[in-house]
């Protein structure tokens, strides 16, 4: 059943997602999806300032649109980010269709076309906060980024990054199953991985911690079945706030084997609240992630930025 278009709805196709399937993914559900959205404009991506130059045009006119993210949660990112840079909340509605590798903007999954999940209804929306993240870069040039699914520092970041630049093994997992690639990726750097020294800020609390890993939520969701069951709604204006403090290897690895089950219990090296700001700051630069994203920094701070986007509903 075809869904109601109110508005010009322009479908972003990012073919290279999920180790290159991303377009055959895209072509085995296109009738589907073209099928509920007939009126829907294919817009095919090759590269991040490609993007830029083909959502410029419509981004620029006062014509509100739906933009539906087809790819993996960086391409979802990077649209939110330039939707939220320009700040006009009422203006664009951002969908999404799940050809990436973990999808975790769409977790939990409602909605599908054929085995893809997606949220893709054009007729009903979401109005939800978003995170903002000011940091300092390696250049020491203020910069900013926002996430819409989560931010992390610590382990989870470094495998972030181990994720997105793997070696020879890693791509081949990848190539065989998603979520192995994910549990591999995640107790290989947690192996390798030293608390770092930091100095943490939140709900006028300050802490001097060795840093094993911090996950800030807007969505549960932190990778693959690694997930929080913290009550965090979508326009709540608040982040939820997850501390791994001072840990071992091994205390590491038993938070994550409980993270797969959704189990985050809180105690001496763990801490679990709810803040609409917070501040890292390091001696040496961290790497720190946004939805996938990661960058590196000695100053971070994040904060909300109530009901700032508007997203499709499954």
């Amino acid at each position: 059943m075809p869904v109601t278009e109110n508005k010009p709805t322009f479908i972003v196709i990012n073919p290279h997602c999920h180790q290159g399937k991303g377009w055959m993914r895209w072509k085995s559900i296109r009738s589907q999806v073209i099928g509920q959205l007939p009126l829907a404009k294919e817009m095919v991506t090759e590269s991040i300032a490609d993007l830029a130059v083909q959502l410029h045009p419509i981004l620029s006119t006062d014509q509100q649109s739906c933009i539906i993210s087809a790819g993996g949660d960086g391409s979802i990112h990077q649209i939110a980010n330039m939707l939220l840079e320009r700040n006009e909340p009422d203006k664009h509605r951002l969908g999404a269709i799940g050809l990436g590798s973990s999808n975790d903007f769409l977790k939990p999954f409602r909605s599908f076309v054929g085995n893809i999940p997606v949220r893709i209804r054009t007729d009903s929306i979401t109005l939800q906060d978003a995170g903002e993240i000011n940091y300092i870069d390696q250049a020491h040039i203020n910069q900013k980024r926002y996430f819409i699914i989560n931010a992390s520092m610590g382990v989870t970041a470094e495998g972030n990054w181990h994720f997105n630049n793997p070696g020879k093994v890693l791509t081949r997992i990848k190539q065989i199953n998603t979520q192995a690639a994910i549990t591999y990726t995640a107790l290989k750097t947690i192996l390798s991985y030293r608390n770092k020294a930091v100095r943490v800020h939140f709900n006028g609390t300050e802490l001097l911690i060795g840093l094993s890993n911090i996950n800030l939520l807007k969505v549960p969701y932190v990778s693959g079945s690694f997930h929080y069951q913290q009550n965090i709604l979508p326009d709540d204006g608040v982040l939820g706030l997850n501390i791994c403090a001072n840990m071992s290897t091994w205390e590491l690895v038993r938070t994550l084997m409980s993270l797969e089950k959704g189990k985050f219990h809180t105690g001496p090296r763990r801490i679990s609240t709810l803040v609409d700001q917070f501040q890292i700051c390091s001696a040496t630069p961290i790497i720190f992630e946004c939805d996938g994203e990661t960058a590196e920094s000695t100053d971070i701070r994040v904060s909300v930025l109530p009901q700032a986007i508007q997203l499709l509903n499954a």
